[in-house]
């Protein structure tokens, strides 16, 4: 099997298990870089599954798996990984992180998903923005994928990491350290009454770790949750 496509059946399968010291600057204020960027963002949320039957349910997921797969390698889908323990909410099953900035095109992305066609997810999209080099991400990812050919000592399937995303008020306060791997704001697609708000992914492999890299006096305003995905996104950090 391509290892690319072991990978993404790998995190479309763990979507689908669902049964049938500085503080941060003010939000307005981070983003002054010339090399900020903008993303779409969206959750897969649970949609109808239960109407489908266990034949058109495996049909979906493998369409799904497929879809992913041509998004990765198109260029367009840079993150994919299902949410795990604790969740935010029991409905949403994974995150998808595409390299466009542009709104329509995001959703023309996730409408291609036959999962979503198929009524298993529905979207839940955000734009975010960071300054970290998310697009590096297709670079880091064929280089790992080549180590892996080269060296007789590195598994030959591919093997996902444990991470834990933060999200909080858009003045949410936190220390700014190396666990911080992304940093970014996110605003609600399509939704004028949701707030702005923060979103941390972090190199943590549980959430108790990912709270302990917090000031306790800040830790009420965070949410944590678990989401499992490639291990090169714990390279950003190392990319100036």
């Amino acid at each position: 099997m391509h290892r690319t496509t072991h990978k993404l059946a790998t995190i479309a399968l763990a979507i689908a298990g669902m049964g049938t010291p500085a503080i941060a600057q003010p939000v307005a204020d981070k983003h002054t870089a010339t090399a900020v960027k903008d993303y779409i963002f969206s959750y897969l949320v649970l949609d109808q599954p239960e109407k489908l039957s266990q034949e058109e349910m495996q049909t979906a997921m493998q369409g799904h798996f497929s879809n992913m797969t041509a998004m990765a390698e198109a260029g367009d889908l840079l993150i994919a990984g299902p949410l795990a323990e604790p969740r935010i909410d029991q409905t949403y099953r994974g995150i998808f992180v595409f390299s466009t900035d542009n709104i329509e095109k995001g959703k023309a992305l996730f409408s291609t998903d036959p999962g979503v066609k198929a009524g298993v997810f529905k979207p839940e999209m955000y734009t975010i923005r960071c300054d970290e080099p998310l697009k590096e991400l297709l670079r880091l990812e064929k280089e790992y994928e080549k180590r892996r050919l080269e060296d007789p000592e590195i598994p030959d399937a591919w093997v996902g990491r444990m991470f834990v995303l933060a999200i909080a008020p858009a003045d949410a306060k936190f220390e700014h350290t190396d666990a911080v791997l992304i940093d970014a704001t996110m605003d609600r697609i399509d939704d004028d009454t949701d707030e702005p708000r923060h979103l941390l992914w972090l190199d943590a492999i549980n959430v108790d770790e990912a709270k302990s890299r917090f000031k306790p006096a800040d830790l009420d305003q965070w949410s944590f949750y678990g989401w499992y995905g490639s291990p090169c996104v714990a390279e950003l950090k190392d990319i100036s």
